[in-house]
């Protein structure tokens, strides 16, 4: 099995001669930021995979999918307000396969289940600390542009959580970083991939969820400066040397190829 990783929550799954993808997003990133090769790049690799699966439908989630998917052979498999937003874009119907929490999505050599899963809910330190930070302010107008662009995708609580089973080993993505209550979440994988972002105390939010679930790696995705100034680069490197005395803890590396 071999997982890639290309920014924000954007997963690539290879496993058993299947190409899972999932929460493709392109990157609404300036020129001095990501030149536009490593975009084309990104691109490339997103639109040769036919197996789409989203997470939720947020803008960095969902917005970059009829851009990529729109002329292409796939399968987008999204619960019911992601996939409204499609179709109202003019996404063919015929390529969105609807799902929810309870599903067991067989692929070949590839089993999907679909559990309920829970956005993390924003602190107010830290819309505070975006709303007055100067740089968003010198990026006004592109600021307002983004978030009239987050207006157009809602995700309606509709966030699930996938554990994909494939060659003897079970591996756990989450879209965003909470659990759902009441919902009984397998424990144990073999790897547990967990955005780190969206809290001032995510470190102590994120070791929890660890101690939940108990998997046997994790590998840490979202916490990347994916569109500045809404977003910014959250600091790891002090968060995986704690959590690795007990549980192997690394982020990923944007392209770099991890075979589990």
């Amino acid at each position: 099995m071999e997982i890639t990783w290309y920014g924000t929550a954007s997963i690539l799954l290879k496993a058993s001669g299947t190409s899972l993808l999932f929460d493709p997003f392109l990157k609404y990133l300036p020129e001095e930021y990501e030149p536009d090769e490593l975009r084309k790049q990104r691109e490339k690799s997103f639109g040769t995979v036919a197996n789409i699966l989203i997470t939720h439908g947020h803008l960095d989630h969902l917005s970059s999918i009829m851009t990529l998917y729109r002329n292409k052979p796939c399968t987008v498999f999204v619960t019911d307000t992601p996939a409204t937003t499609l179709t109202k874009q003019a996404f063919p119907e015929t390529k969105i396969h609807r799902i929810a929490p309870g599903d067991i999505l067989q692929l070949p050599g590839v089993s999907v289940c679909v559990y309920q899963g829970k956005h993390i809910r924003f602190d107010a330190k830290l819309i505070l600390q975006k709303v007055f930070r100067l740089s968003s302010w010198k990026q006004f107008p592109r600021l307002v542009h983004l978030l009239k662009l987050d207006l157009q995708y809602k995700e309606n609580h509709e966030i699930v959580f996938y554990e994909i089973e494939a060659e003897g080993k079970r591996v756990q993505i989450m879209g965003s970083a909470d659990l759902a209550d009441g919902v009984e979440y397998p424990s144990e994988a073999d790897v547990l991939i967990l955005p780190h972002q969206g809290r001032s105390d995510i470190d102590s939010h994120n070791e929890a969820i660890i101690k939940k679930l108990k998997p046997k790696r994790v590998l840490l995705d979202h916490y990347d400066n994916a569109f500045p100034p809404v977003s910014e680069l959250t600091p790891v490197d002090d968060f995986c040397r704690r959590m690795s005395t007990n549980v192997p803890t690394e982020n990923m590396i944007e392209g770099k190829r991890i075979r589990i």
